[in-house]
């Protein structure tokens, strides 16, 4: 995320610039580079002074009294310590909306963003003032040196990044946003709406509608859930793995703040100038196992993550893996390195799970350049295409899926496979709604037609009788991902809800969940909890997390299983004590909570989970076990 708002800075920057009359000149015509005044880089620093912050070893917002799992010494927290229940909720207008049951449209979950830095410093005005005037340098066919150059340079002189990053990030994203914007379809209210979703200022723009066609549902007879048994089965168990981020480049005793998108790494120092000579103190020195502050995650921490797993859960029928493998090197990726990934993680899980069925699923920074989610045939100049990710995760594949479906994996990386009778995974390249992947804005209108596929498969199903479990990366309802995508997906939620029973993603690195509801009606006037999402923790630490994975516990096994989630458990280690404790030491995993026993739930429906979530408004104790007393960062998102 901090990569894209990094290009929004850009073009924040150039119509700034543009705007000053003798400001943007040519200091050499060689060059290509652009010139300007002091009073300019004054203002722009001041501009973007809260906003550097993102970039120089900022994340995400964390709820104000939250200092994660270090109070003073980067420990476990002190029992007594608690967040703010406002946290529990993401906006807080949608905490009366919910109590009240006053939900209107998924434009819940698409609040505009509050106390957000990006706010302070942006506007839909200097979005589309910026976009116009990148619009109309692209379509002058600017050399690629003139606009790497003059890019890198006011990236570099803003100190958003070092100017080895600024300039490695333009060099990847130059070619695609040029060609994008340099067609005749796409126009700076398109670009500024999808880009902005969620800014207060911004208008959606009425001419990107579209809509998926849905089958008449069938009479409710048809699909009834028969008997369970007398004596029900032992639950079917299976784990989820997500955001792994392997980084070949970990080095134990690197600097862990090193003013990049990534530290821990042999070229890891500090940027400021009096700071680049200075010693790195043990508490600024990368741990063996791993570190909390912006690093991912060294090679030997997985191999015992996946020891343990192995070992401790013999038991587990299948596992889903809901992407981002490659690191947060964004600057510094290839589609060589994140094949080799891949094919690498994938090797070292089917070594330790020769009996289980995986099923993968593409992140995010699979893609190369990162979010990049464009045409199968090669366009443009560069040839650029994303067909070889796709064919790359059908290849590490193979091993896990049948052809039928390795045929989908390379036509846009989604897939569907029957794991037992009566029951199906469906995975979705959800990654096709991050409003970060420009390719959206070049064909906005259902990509690689996966909604329609999407459609096919559940009808297919629910003629069959089956369940299914849907697995993706990014989680639809989210302000990353475009508002119109996310209704489609929820109108296809809502049509096929007796057949869906649950759904996983991952891509936040917090464990969350997400009650999706079904669309009001004068016969039905309050919202009815329909579908659960089920969003995971990350292994990597990136940034300031312990490891974590969970383990769900399914009504499955039998003819006529619903296959509803039952239970779940998350399973974790403590960062700190794993590396005071050393090499010789593998991590102690241990588990964290069981959802049904400690947030005190009679099942996990969704209309039993968004009841919880109101008690856990008004019930600090209950929110606090939630929570987990800081040991990992917990929230609750609703949308309808």
């Amino acid at each position: 995320m901090r990569t894209w708002v990094l290009l929004l800075v850009l073009l924040q920057s150039t119509i700034l610039l543009a705007q000053q009359p003798n400001v943007v000149q040519q200091s050499a015509e060689d060059a290509g580079i652009l010139s300007w005044p002091a009073r300019i880089m004054s203002s722009m620093r001041s501009l973007l002074a809260n906003v550097m912050y993102t970039f120089t070893g900022g994340t995400t917002e964390k709820p104000s009294s939250f200092d994660p799992l270090d109070r003073q010494s980067r420990n476990l927290p002190k029992a007594d310590e608690k967040p703010q229940a406002e946290a529990l909720v993401q906006h807080s207008d949608a905490v009366k909306q919910v109590e009240t049951n006053e939900i209107e449209s998924s434009e819940v979950s698409h609040a505009p963003y509050r106390n957000n830095l990006i706010i302070d410093n942006f506007s839909c005005f200097g979005c589309r003032a910026a976009i116009n005037t990148l619009i109309t340098l692209a379509r002058s066919r600017p050399s690629h040196a003139t606009v790497h150059n003059a890019l890198t340079l006011l990236c570099s002189t803003l100190r958003i990044q070092s100017g080895k990053v600024c300039s490695a990030a333009m060099e990847q994203y130059i070619p695609e946003f040029y060609y994008i914007l340099s067609t005749g379809e796409v126009d700076a209210t398109r670009f500024c709406s999808i880009i902005l979703q969620g800014f207060p200022c911004n208008t959606p723009d009425l001419r990107l509608q579209w809509s998926v066609s849905l089958p008449t549902p069938p009479p409710k007879s048809s699909n009834r859930v028969a008997r369970r048994p007398m004596a029900l089965p032992t639950p079917v168990k299976f784990l989820h793995l997500t955001d792994i981020h392997f980084d070949p480049e970990y080095r134990e005793g690197t600097s862990i703040d090193c003013g990049e998108p990534l530290c821990c790494r042999p070229e890891s120092r500090y940027l400021p100038e009096h700071q680049r000579d200075q010693k790195l103190t043990e508490l600024d020195k990368a741990g063996y196992w791993g570190e909390y502050k912006g690093c991912d995650m060294p090679w030997r921490t997985i191999e015992a993550t996946l020891d343990h797993i192995a070992e401790t859960h013999k038991d587990a029928s299948y596992i889903i893996m809901t992407g981002d493998l490659p690191p947060h090197a964004i600057w510094d990726s290839s589609n060589e390195e994140n094949t080799m990934i891949m094919k690498e993680l994938n090797k070292a899980l089917a070594k330790r799970f020769p009996d289980i069925k995986i099923y993968p699923t593409i992140g995010n920074h699979e893609a190369h350049p990162l979010n990049s989610f464009g045409p199968l045939k090669p366009v443009g100049p560069t040839n650029m295409t994303t067909q070889w990710l796709f064919d790359a995760a059908a290849e590490a594949w193979s091993q896990w899926l049948p052809a039928e479906a390795l045929e989908t994996v390379r036509q846009g990386g989604f897939y569907s496979v029957e794991v037992q009778p009566g029951f199906r995974i469906i995975a979705i390249n959800s990654n096709l709604c991050y409003v970060l992947n420009w390719w959206q804005i070049y064909e906005y209108k259902d990509p690689y037609g996966m909604l329609s596929w999407l459609v096919e498969e559940l009808t297919k199903a629910e003629e069959k009788q089956e369940k299914v479990h849907i697995v993706g990366h990014l989680p639809p309802g989210s302000v990353e991902c475009w508002g119109l995508w996310s209704k489609q997906l929820d109108r296809i939620i809502n049509r096929f809800q007796r057949t869906i029973t649950a759904q996983f993603y991952g891509h936040t690195h917090f464990e969350e969940f997400k009650v999706v509801f079904a669309p009001r009606s004068r016969k039905r006037p309050l919202a009815k909890p329909i579908s659960t999402s089920y969003i995971g923790g990350s292994v990597s630490t990136y940034t300031d997390l312990n490891p974590n994975y969970k383990i769900y516990y399914s009504d499955g096994g039998y003819k006529g299983a619903s296959w509803d989630i039952t239970d779940h458990e998350t399973w974790i280690f403590n960062l700190t004590e794993a590396n005071q404790a050393g090499p010789e030491v593998p991590p102690r995993w241990f588990r964290l909570y069981s959802a049904r026993q400690d947030l005190q739930l009679a099942d996990l429906s969704p209309a039993e989970l968004y009841k919880a979530a109101l008690r856990m408004v008004h019930d600090d104790k209950l929110f606090e076990t939630f929570y987990g007393c800081d040991l990992m960062r917990y929230k609750i998102k609703i949308r309808d």
